[in-house]
């Protein structure tokens, strides 16, 4: 579903992405893990030109989002886009909308949905992230798990192919962690295509089908998160998992 082939990635003189290979399947979760600064985030944001790489290409879903470092025109990519959701590490919810606004805006203004129609989606999504009696409250009235959930609905609502995570529990509090984590559970078991940049190495372990580990713009180590959580093979995932795990 999702190829990306020698990604190359420069800001000024910082080189943070140095030839990134990795291929995501249609129904797989998979886990980037490894310390800050390693890339992971610009990787991700690269995927849907958010930031635009230097050299590389990338498919998804059968089509082509940037060949040999040049991305297609912006006409012709955003409906290739469209099809990835994405939450972010803060939530990114607009603060003068009420949650079932945030999470409707999108599906009738870009996928021109009936206005009904998107409020009955957005009804039965939160539902499905617990917060059906949340439906007219403000970002401000709710906690920053629940903003979460409601931005993980918001990504739904647009009905995309595959979902991209980027360290979506890292502004939380450990208490509110499981909430969203419980969520995004929910969503592999269903079978949701989803590539998560995360922290939490317990739910790598638990839900991935496959981990990937990046330190310094590489992918060190990647397979089975039984290969790269419990028996890892390379001596810089083998340190970064005592630091993490201690």
């Amino acid at each position: 579903m999702l190829k990306a082939e020698n990604i190359k990635k420069s800001f000024g003189a910082n080189e943070v992405l140095k030839g990134i290979d990795l291929s995501v399947e249609k129904g797989e979760t998979v886990a980037v893990i490894g310390p800050s600064g390693s890339g992971k985030s610009t990787f991700l944001r690269c995927l849907n030109k958010l930031e635009t790489i230097d050299g590389g290409s990338i498919e998804f879903d059968g089509e082509i989002i940037a060949e040999n470092g040049k991305y297609k025109k912006d006409k012709e990519l955003r409906p290739i886009i469209s099809k990835m959701g994405m939450v972010f590490q803060q939530f990114n919810l607009f603060p003068h909308k009420s949650v079932i606004e945030n999470i409707t805006e999108a599906p009738v203004i870009v996928n021109k949905i009936a206005q009904k129609d998107a409020e009955a989606e957005a009804e039965r999504l939160l539902a499905d992230v617990g917060l059906s009696e949340k439906i007219n409250e403000y970002p401000c009235n709710l906690s920053g798990g629940q903003q979460q959930r409601v931005a993980i609905a918001r990504a739904l609502a647009m009905n995309p192919k595959l979902m991209l995570f980027d360290e979506p529990t890292s502004a939380l509090d450990p208490e509110l962690t499981g909430e969203v984590l419980n969520v995004m559970k929910k969503l592999a078991d269903k079978k949701m295509t989803m590539l998560v940049v995360t922290h939490e190495i317990a739910f790598a372990k638990e839900v991935a089908s496959h981990v990937i580990f990046m330190d310094g713009g590489y992918i060190i180590e990647q397979g089975s998160p039984n290969d790269v959580l419990e028996n890892p093979k390379n001596e810089r995932t083998v340190k970064f998992l005592e630091r993490v795990l201690r």
